[in-house]
Order: structure tokens, then C-alpha cells, then sequence
């Protein structure tokens, strides 16, 4: 077995790649280092710049050799998907490209790696770099979005010493990043209304953001509902369907109310609301909506879940039940609404007239 240093002319005459030859088991493997001797022609400091390079990419090709030598890094054959971690990332992403499931935060993930280190070799993972990955994500991005991105970090580290890439696993011993409490916003009966009687520029949208107020369903679920999952059982409707999020099968009662928004029954696989669309223009569309309204709080689609819990809890139904019909794995995810809940019934009192002592 060895480990050669090679460099490859590209087309701009006088600049290098630099690349490894791995020969294992007669088999050839190459490693693209992502590392380039430039011209010495056009800068006199060039030249001392190349020569860091070259022991840059020196120090690379040794780490190489010993691993393969000692397996001291559970090192496999080299592929595409293993060169290094960004590249071993990239295939977990892509998995979760097919699935769907929580790409939107992979891919922001996968963005920040990049702009962090665009090359970070297996053997570069440890404590400390996961410690400075942590303070990169909060210098650009708010805390909480910081702690998931941080959370899906640390679990493509996990699964990279699953497959045995890593000899030890330093996720184990770094802390993640706490979430902090933020405000929930929902909408009161009485804005809902408001909104039923106002006009919206896409009537698919306004029957979609309903729907998830009566049902407390996720865009992500109401987006791909079809109408085989629209059951009629023992004179009442419910929906079973299997959470996009979590892939939890599901089987969810809803009231008159949301079975008015869906509209003339279609095939069974057609989508009940076909037309509905994620982007920025209609999240736009949504605010202008309940602006029209009268309603000036920061409404996302997702306010449509919060709304729909904070009006059974309202109602008296208990937070197991809520927990139930949410679609969480725990009471306790659902608890969350328990100081909205106290701050509504705050905000009712204070709406009793006042009279003169």
C-alpha cells in the first residue's frame, strides 16, 4: 500500500492541483486535496506560499498513510462519499433530499459547513473544532436556530463513527446548544373570524391556513394531504396519514369546521389542496392577508398549528388529549403552551369592563 503526492496542470497555465494516488489491495484511489500550487511567475511571494502548500498537502498525505497503516481512524477504502467529512455530509444530505424529511434544515447546515471549511478531514474532527463550528453558527444565526443546526452536526459526527470513519466519537463530549424560550404567536377566535370574512388573493392558501387552524396539522402535512387519507367512519371525518416530520402514522379527528374548507371531493391521490405553494411571495401574501384583516401580529403558516392548540386548551381539552391530536411524542412538548394559555387568560380579565368604587 502506499500514498503518493501528485499534482495535476490545470488549464490556466502555471497553476496545480495537488492530489493523492492511494493504492490498495492493487487497486487504485485518488483524493482530490483541494489544494493548488499557483504561478511563481506572477508574484514574487508566490513561491513561499507554494511551499506551504506543498507541506500542507505533505502533512495530509502521512496522516493518509497512517491511517490506512494502523486503521487507526476505522479508515475504508476511499470513495467519493469519504474523501472527507464535508463530502460524507453531502451523502447524508442527499438522503435527506429524497426523503424530505427536515431538508430545508440540512441544507442550511450543509451551507454553513462550506463557509466554515470547505475541506475538514476526518482526522481534523475533534472537541475543538466542534467548539468553534458551535461559536461560527452563533456569531451568524439567532440561538435556536443555531441549536438545530448545531443538533444535526453533531448527529452526522455520530453516524460518521457509526459507519466506524472515526476511531473515537468526540460528539460524545461536546455540550449542545440550549434552546431559549421564545414567544409562540397564535390567533384568538375572534381574529380567525376576522379572517374567514376577509378576502385572500390565493383562496388556496386561505383554506389551507384554516385548515391548519381547525386541525393543528403542519404546512408540510396539509401540503401533501391527498383524499384517500380523508376517512368517513361512523358519521364523523378523520384523516390518516403519517406525519412528514416525524413518519408517525396518524389517525386525526377534525370538526365541521375544517371539513368546509376542503372542497369538492377529487381521486383518491389527487392533493386536496392542489395549488398550495411554500415560497417567500406567499408568506408575503399570508401577512397581507390578515393585515386586511386588522390583524398586525407576525402570522406565519405555522401560526395555524399554535392557534389550533391554544383553542383546544381553551376549550378545557386536557394536554394529553391536545398532545394526541398535535401529533407529539410527549406531553411535555405540548406543556409549552401552558404560559401562553395563563397569559390568555391574563389578557381576558383584562377585558372585563371597569367600574367606578
Amino acid at each position: 500500500m502506499t500514498v503518493t503526492l501528485r499534482k495535476r496542470e490545470l488549464k490556466d497555465k502555471g497553476r496545480f492541483a495537488l492530489y493523492l494516488d492511494i493504492y490498495i489491495d492493487k487497486k487504485q484511489y485518488q483524493e482530490n486535496l483541494k489544494l493548488y500550487l499557483e504561478n511563481e511567475k506572477s508574484n514574487p511571494t508566490t513561491k513561499q506560499m507554494n511551499k506551504q502548500t506543498l507541506a500542507i498537502a505533505e502533512r495530509i498525505r502521512v496522516e493518509r498513510l497512517h491511517q490506512i497503516q494502523n486503521e487507526s481512524y476505522g479508515f475504508k477504502k476511499p470513495t467519493i462519499g469519504y474523501i472527507n467529512f464535508n463530502k460524507f455530509f453531502c451523502e447524508l444530505w442527499k438522503e435527506r433530499e429524497k426523503t424530505g424529511v427536515n431538508f430545508g434544515s440540512w441544507d442550511s447546515v450543509y451551507k454553513h459547513i462550506n463557509n466554515f471549511n470547505k475541506n475538514i478531514l476526518f482526522t481534523e474532527l475533534n472537541e475543538r473544532l466542534m467548539e468553534e463550528f458551535k461559536a461560527f453558527l452563533l456569531a451568524r444565526v439567532k440561538q435556536n436556530s443555531a441549536s438545530q443546526y448545531f443538533n444535526i452536526f453533531k448527529h452526522s459526527i455520530h453516524e460518521a463513527y457509526r459507519r466506524k470513519l472515526l476511531k473515537d466519537n468526540p460528539a460524545d463530549n461536546v455540550k449542545f446548544i440550549k434552546e431559549v424560550e421564545t414567544h409562540r404567536e397564535f390567533l384568538t377566535v375572534d381574529e380567525i373570524q376576522k379572517l374567514i370574512y376577509t378576502e385572500c388573493r390565493y383562496n388556496v392558501l386561505k383554506r389551507a391556513f384554516l385548515f391548519s387552524c381547525f386541525t393543528g396539522l403542519r404546512w408540510s402535512d396539509i401540503n401533501k394531504l391527498t383524499w384517500d387519507e380523508i376517512r368517513f367512519e361512523n358519521g364523523s371525518y378523520s384523516i390518516v396519514y403519517t406525519q412528514k416530520k416525524t413518519k408517525h402514522a396518524e389517525s386525526l379527528p377534525i370538526s365541521d369546521n375544517a371539513v368546509k374548507l376542503l372542497g369538492e371531493r377529487n381521486e383518491n391521490k389527487e392533493r386536496v389542496f392542489v395549488g398550495l405553494k411554500y415560497s417567500a411571495y406567499h408568506n408575503t401574501e399570508l401577512l397581507r392577508w390578515c393585515l386586511k384583516a386588522g390583524i398586525t401580529k407576525h402570522i406565519t403558516f405555522h401560526c395555524g398549528r399554535h392557534s389550533a392548540a391554544i383553542m383546544l386548551l381553551n376549550n378545557n381539552v386536557d394536554f394529553f388529549t391536545v398532545s394526541k391530536l398535535l401529533g407529539h411524542k410527549e406531553v411535555r412538548t405540548t406543556a409549552i403552551y401552558a404560559k401562553v394559555l395563563n397569559q390568555t387568560k391574563v389578557d381576558a380579565v383584562n377585558k372585563l369592563p371597569t367600574f367606578s368604587f
